[in-house]
């Protein structure tokens, strides 16, 4: 088994392809920059070397896109490909017969080594800048982790970008200007575009229509719960008018979202007692419906609780949603251990 590591490295929405000499295995074919990780080198380090032999250019390596194993007639290779950024020099050919900045639609024009393929299909889901940018901060172990998290979504629209760093994306986004044409690409391709039109939506000051327009959209929690509108940190009867809208929808996010928009904005000083009712009117057999249901009535047991606690005690919620409400409500800091108590008391036996 040969290591080898290579670069996926990104111009705009091009990436950077070499064509291996002519007289070496391989030759002619097209390859990602890279080569023999050797004794006592780190896959990062060998990376850095390579990338400065074969093309005179520094690179500051980043997370591993994908690492796979593939047998040639002649050798065995493990292949770590791992984003990485150009921080000094133009590529220049010193090895290569050729070197190219090529968009994914482009790939079927070249002849690619055979240990790439697996790498090519999934560039091939790349159509745009901004998608060729999320990949350069993919993270496969973060994926890994985040897929089973947020279940019902195909595994290929995962990237496996963190959020700090889609923040900082969205930030620099609308601070250039460049989030109107993304806005109204619906429907998206990959859960972190999703993501990003969430919190571009957040920083609206008058959101509900593109909140209209996304809502039908969204197909998990964590995009629904991403969206948090600043403008709504001042609560009214326009929003109130808006969430009793959304809590009628057929679209289980759209009810979601509405219950939170109740928990988050309405649980203080323009709280009303009718609320609760409206959340348990919304309620359906969807899973995630439920569970934020259970969440909004065990907040507002922390912070309206002889409002709260008649529901429970007049059982005006589905059996589940009860349970789930007392549970959480039984784990809140905010809840006093007397108060903890008697909640038990109203457990459906």
């Amino acid at each position: 088994m040969t290591d080898v590591v290579a670069a996926l490295t990104w111009d705009g929405n091009r990436f950077l392809a070499c064509q291996r000499p002519a007289h070496k295995a391989r030759g002619l074919l097209w390859e990602f920059v890279g080569g023999k990780v050797e004794p006592g080198e780190t896959k990062e380090e060998a990376l850095i070397r390579e990338c400065r032999e074969e093309l005179d250019i520094t690179v500051r390596p980043g997370t591993v896109f994908m690492e796979l194993v593939h047998e040639y007639p002649d050798l065995t290779v493990r292949l770590t490909l791992l984003n990485a950024t150009i921080t000094e020099g133009q590529p220049r050919l010193l090895e290569h017969n050729d070197i190219r900045w090529i968009t994914t639609k482009e790939i079927p024009k070249y002849d690619f080594c055979p240990a790439d393929v697996e790498i090519l299909l999934q560039l091939q889901k790349i159509e745009t800048g901004l998608q060729a940018e999320l990949l350069s901060f993919a993270d496969s172990d973060y994926r890994a982790f985040q897929m089973p998290l947020i279940p019902g979504i195909a595994p290929d629209r995962f990237l496996g970008v963190r959020f700090p760093v889609l923040r900082k994306i969205a930030a620099r986004m609308k601070r250039e200007g460049e989030w109107q044409w993304f806005l109204e690409a619906l429907p998206h391709r990959f859960y972190e575009e999703d993501c990003l039109h969430a919190m571009l939506v957040s920083q609206m000051k008058d959101p509900f229509a593109e909140l209209d327009r996304f809502l039908p959209y969204v197909d998990n929690w964590s995009v629904c719960d991403t969206i948090s509108p600043k403008s709504f940190c001042n609560p009214n009867e326009s929003l109130l008018f808006k969430v009793k809208s959304w809590l009628q929808s057929d679209h289980p996010y759209t009810v979601r979202f509405g219950m939170g928009v109740l928990m988050r904005y309405f649980l203080d000083d323009n709280f009303e007692p009718e609320h609760l009712s409206l959340v348990a009117s919304a309620v359906t057999d969807h899973y995630y419906v439920k569970m934020m249901a259970a969440w909004y009535y065990a907040t507002a047991l922390a912070k309206q609780y002889d409002a709260a606690r008649i529901v429970l005690e007049t059982h005006r919620l589905p059996a589940w949603v009860h349970q789930k409400t007392i549970q959480k409500a039984t784990e809140s800091f905010r809840i006093s251990p007397e108060r903890k108590a008697y909640l038990r008391t109203l457990k459906i036996k």
